[in-house]
Protein backbone atom coordinates (compact mmCIF):
# COMPACT_ATOMS: atom_id res chain seq x y z
CA UNK A 1 0.00 0.00 0.00
CA UNK A 2 1.43 3.58 -0.60
CA UNK A 3 0.75 6.43 1.51
CA UNK A 4 0.73 9.78 0.31
CA UNK A 5 1.80 12.95 2.32
CA UNK A 6 -0.30 16.23 1.97
CA UNK A 7 0.83 19.21 4.05
CA UNK A 8 3.41 18.45 6.95
CA UNK A 9 2.31 15.51 8.45
CA UNK A 10 -1.31 14.42 7.26
CA UNK A 11 -0.75 10.77 4.98
CA UNK A 12 -3.60 9.94 2.70
CA UNK A 13 -3.78 6.27 1.52
CA UNK A 14 -3.76 5.79 -2.15
CA UNK A 15 -6.84 4.10 -1.80
CA UNK A 16 -8.96 6.68 -1.58
CA UNK A 17 -7.69 8.09 -5.35
CA UNK A 18 -8.35 4.76 -7.16
CA UNK A 19 -10.23 6.17 -9.88
CA UNK A 20 -7.16 8.25 -10.67
CA UNK A 21 -5.08 5.57 -11.36
CA UNK A 22 -7.08 2.95 -13.42
CA UNK A 23 -5.84 0.38 -15.78
CA UNK A 24 -5.79 0.71 -19.51
CA UNK A 25 -8.44 -1.80 -19.74
CA UNK A 26 -10.48 -0.30 -17.59
CA UNK A 27 -10.06 3.57 -18.99
CA UNK A 28 -11.18 2.15 -22.23
CA UNK A 29 -14.25 0.33 -20.23
CA UNK A 30 -15.30 3.72 -18.38
CA UNK A 31 -14.98 5.92 -21.60
CA UNK A 32 -17.22 3.55 -23.43
CA UNK A 33 -19.82 3.74 -21.00
CA UNK A 34 -19.72 7.02 -20.18
CA UNK A 35 -22.08 8.64 -23.57
CA UNK A 36 -24.08 5.30 -23.74
CA UNK A 37 -27.78 7.43 -22.86
CA UNK A 38 -26.41 10.57 -24.78
CA UNK A 39 -26.97 9.69 -27.59
CA UNK A 40 -28.12 12.23 -30.65
CA UNK A 41 -31.67 12.65 -32.25
CA UNK A 42 -32.45 13.19 -35.56
CA UNK A 43 -35.05 16.27 -35.98
CA UNK A 44 -37.00 15.95 -38.77
CA UNK A 45 -38.01 19.06 -41.20
CA UNK A 46 -41.17 19.83 -42.47
CA UNK A 47 -40.25 20.74 -45.43
CA UNK A 48 -36.90 19.76 -47.44
CA UNK A 49 -33.75 22.36 -47.22
CA UNK A 50 -32.05 22.58 -50.86
CA UNK A 51 -27.80 23.86 -50.31
CA UNK A 52 -26.87 27.10 -51.84
CA UNK A 53 -23.62 27.07 -53.42
CA UNK A 54 -22.93 30.40 -55.05
CA UNK A 55 -19.75 30.07 -56.80
CA UNK A 56 -17.76 33.59 -58.01
CA UNK A 57 -18.64 34.66 -61.13
CA UNK A 58 -14.75 35.37 -62.22
CA UNK A 59 -11.95 35.15 -60.50
CA UNK A 60 -10.70 38.52 -58.59
CA UNK A 61 -8.00 40.01 -60.11
CA UNK A 62 -4.88 41.92 -58.63
CA UNK A 63 -4.20 45.45 -59.31
CA UNK A 64 -1.40 47.42 -58.50
CA UNK A 65 -1.61 50.49 -56.48
CA UNK A 66 1.00 53.34 -55.87
CA UNK A 67 0.81 55.87 -52.93
CA UNK A 68 3.13 58.64 -52.63
CA UNK A 69 3.08 60.39 -48.72
CA UNK A 70 5.06 63.39 -48.07
CA UNK A 71 5.64 63.40 -44.58
CA UNK A 72 6.13 66.99 -43.34
CA UNK A 73 6.33 67.01 -39.80
CA UNK A 74 5.82 64.74 -36.51
CA UNK A 75 5.26 65.88 -33.36
CA UNK A 76 5.18 64.36 -29.89
CA UNK A 77 3.23 64.54 -27.16
CA UNK A 78 3.64 63.62 -23.45
CA UNK A 79 -0.22 63.75 -22.97
CA UNK A 80 -2.12 62.88 -25.85
CA UNK A 81 -1.37 61.02 -28.84
CA UNK A 82 1.62 62.02 -31.15
CA UNK A 83 0.80 64.04 -34.95
CA UNK A 84 2.07 63.73 -38.18
CA UNK A 85 1.60 65.85 -41.14
CA UNK A 86 1.41 63.76 -44.12
CA UNK A 87 0.54 65.02 -47.82
CA UNK A 88 -0.18 68.61 -45.58
CA UNK A 89 -3.53 66.86 -43.53
CA UNK A 90 -2.65 66.19 -40.10
CA UNK A 91 -3.38 62.15 -38.42
CA UNK A 92 -3.07 61.70 -35.08
CA UNK A 93 -0.96 58.42 -33.76
CA UNK A 94 -2.95 54.90 -35.18
CA UNK A 95 -5.13 56.62 -37.05
CA UNK A 96 -5.73 55.25 -40.98
CA UNK A 97 -5.15 57.31 -43.68
CA UNK A 98 -7.79 57.42 -46.83
CA UNK A 99 -6.51 53.75 -48.17
CA UNK A 100 -6.95 52.21 -45.13
CA UNK A 101 -2.93 51.98 -44.50
CA UNK A 102 -2.33 52.63 -40.61
CA UNK A 103 0.30 54.54 -39.39
CA UNK A 104 2.36 54.66 -36.12
CA UNK A 105 4.72 57.21 -34.57
CA UNK A 106 7.91 55.35 -33.59
CA UNK A 107 9.13 58.12 -30.96
CA UNK A 108 12.85 57.68 -29.18
CA UNK A 109 16.41 58.28 -30.93
CA UNK A 110 15.33 58.04 -34.14
CA UNK A 111 11.27 59.72 -34.57
CA UNK A 112 9.72 58.61 -37.35
CA UNK A 113 6.24 56.91 -38.98
CA UNK A 114 5.52 53.42 -40.28
CA UNK A 115 2.92 53.19 -42.59
CA UNK A 116 1.41 49.75 -42.84
CA UNK A 117 -0.11 49.39 -46.13
CA UNK A 118 -3.35 47.24 -46.62
CA UNK A 119 -1.09 44.61 -47.56
CA UNK A 120 0.26 44.25 -44.32
CA UNK A 121 3.81 45.52 -45.96
CA UNK A 122 5.91 48.28 -43.88
CA UNK A 123 7.42 51.77 -44.85
CA UNK A 124 9.26 53.91 -42.75
CA UNK A 125 10.43 57.91 -42.77
CA UNK A 126 10.91 60.83 -40.94
CA UNK A 127 10.13 64.55 -41.49
CA UNK A 128 11.25 65.75 -44.83
CA UNK A 129 10.99 62.66 -46.27
CA UNK A 130 8.61 61.42 -49.15
CA UNK A 131 7.48 57.59 -49.19
CA UNK A 132 6.43 55.56 -52.27
CA UNK A 133 3.95 52.98 -51.14
CA UNK A 134 3.40 50.10 -53.41
CA UNK A 135 0.51 47.38 -52.68
CA UNK A 136 -1.98 45.18 -54.29
CA UNK A 137 -5.77 45.39 -54.25
CA UNK A 138 -8.28 42.31 -54.98
CA UNK A 139 -10.72 43.92 -58.03
CA UNK A 140 -13.53 41.75 -59.60
CA UNK A 141 -13.07 41.48 -63.42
Amino acid sequence: MVTLFIGQHQPLMAAGLSTLFTTPQERQIINSNRYKGDKPKLVELAEPVEAVIELPSQPLAQEEVMQQYVISGITLSRDGPHSVWINSIMYEDGEQLEDSSRLKVLAGDDVRVRITAPDGKQYYATSGQTLEVTYLVNIEN
